[in-house]
């Protein structure tokens, strides 16, 4: 037993626990960041421009500038999460037509698996059968 192991209280893994982690080394770094690290963090931030907003306005004795501040300051909020993390709907195929709304701006977020890897998310229209033309050209 290895030092470092004995100092946390664990045993050191057996060879084929290593096998297995270096065969499925799970989710990369870069999917984890984006698609579930940055949304509490993301939302941090907007909770502190939010306070920013609340602070001028008491401070300028304003309700007024409170109510409108908000308003804008948690629709832009929206809007950002929904451009960053919306997911398609389970429904919604890819001939579906999508028209942008004012609370859904985009079909699919940015920082979403189908929008990085499309070819393993791709949408089929609901109530399709059999093999997808694409995957055979």
């Amino acid at each position: 037993m290895s030092a470092a192991a004995r100092s946390i209280g664990r045993r050191p893994p057996t060879d084929d626990e290593k096998k297995a982690a270096i065969q499925d080394p799970g989710v990369p770094w870069k999917d984890w960041f984006y698609f579930s690290f940055l949304k509490p963090w993301i939302g941090l931030g907007m909770l502190t421009v939010d306070a920013f907003v609340v602070g001028a306005a008491v401070e300028a004795r304003s309700a007024l500038g409170l109510a409108v501040g908000l308003a804008i300051a948690l629709y832009l909020e929206f809007l950002l999460y929904r451009v960053l993390w919306t997911r398609p709907e389970p429904t919604e195929g890819p001939s579906t037509p999508f028209h942008p709304s004012w609370h859904r701006p985009v079909r699919i977020g940015r920082w979403t698996p189908e929008a990085w890897y499309p070819d393993r998310y791709r949408m089929r229209a609901p109530g399709s059968t059999g093999p997808d033309a694409a995957e055979f050209l």
